[in-house]
């Protein structure tokens, strides 16, 4: 029987079926060329925004990144390198002479029960005039690279904290990562607890850099020491 152009209709058959077939290897090569050239750029990207986050690190930023936007109250983490050994950084975390001046706003700190590796807490904190007062407890723990917070009592309903003290090289500088998830017992918006967590959190770390001589120079010590939220002179009275 003939087919078209008077080529036997089963070779005409044949070559369409050939056709298509080549057709689909064709689509199924682009394809794979594309997801190759995607997973190559976005390694290419991330490989760009990691180094331009060590360079930031580098250059005594604090990098602060919001975490578990789907859930209520807010949480983060802040980053920075500390040019000091862990001991150091640890003399200065969670001792209630020190809070006063890095954490915002806090106007009552109370070791209620004391201990080297863990300790009780109660912290009385007032941010602002349109805020209510948070009078909470928490627990602290730590070892020698991490510490961690979990509330106690008071009125939040999630405390959750951590600390990783990372050192680097031959161990004088120290990759201190800070995570924290808070959710007030009171109705507060999710964006205004993220903002405050986005701006107090960076301030805080570069406030325990400087008091714990960790700036690495002295001009980096100056502007970390002016972003302690509390009296900074209040350490030497």
């Amino acid at each position: 029987m003939q087919g078209s152009f008077g080529f036997p209709k089963s070779v005409v058959m044949k070559n369409i079926v050939a056709s298509s077939a080549d057709i689909r290897m064709f689509f199924a090569a682009c394809l794979l060329l594309s997801v190759g050239f995607l997973s190559h750029s976005q390694t290419m990207a991330a490989n760009e925004t990691e180094a331009d986050d060590d360079q930031r690190l580098q250059a005594g930023e604090v990098l602060v990144s919001i975490l578990d936007k789907d859930l209520p109250g807010g949480a983060a983490r802040a980053v920075a390198l500390f040019h000091s050994d862990t001991d150091a950084i640890w003399e200065v975390i969670g001792q209630c002479k020190n809070e006063f001046v890095y954490v915002k706003g806090l106007k009552e700190c109370e070791v209620v029960e004391p201990g080297d590796t863990r300790m009780v807490l109660r912290h009385r904190v007032r941010n602002s005039w349109y805020t209510p007062t948070l009078d909470y407890s928490f627990i602290a723990t730590r070892t020698d690279r991490r510490g961690e917070a979990n509330l106690l009592d008071g009125n939040l309903k999630v405390l959750q904290g951590s600390w990783e003290l990372n050192p680097l090289g031959s161990g004088d500088t120290v990759m201190v990562t800070h995570e924290i998830r808070v959710q007030p017992e009171f109705p507060a918006p999710r964006w205004l607890i993220r903002r405050s967590l986005s701006k107090d959190l960076p301030d805080m770390l570069a406030c325990i850099r400087a008091l714990a001589n960790a700036s690495g120079d002295q001009a980096q010590a100056a502007a970390d020491m002016q972003r302690c939220p509390g009296d900074v002179d209040s350490l030497t009275k």
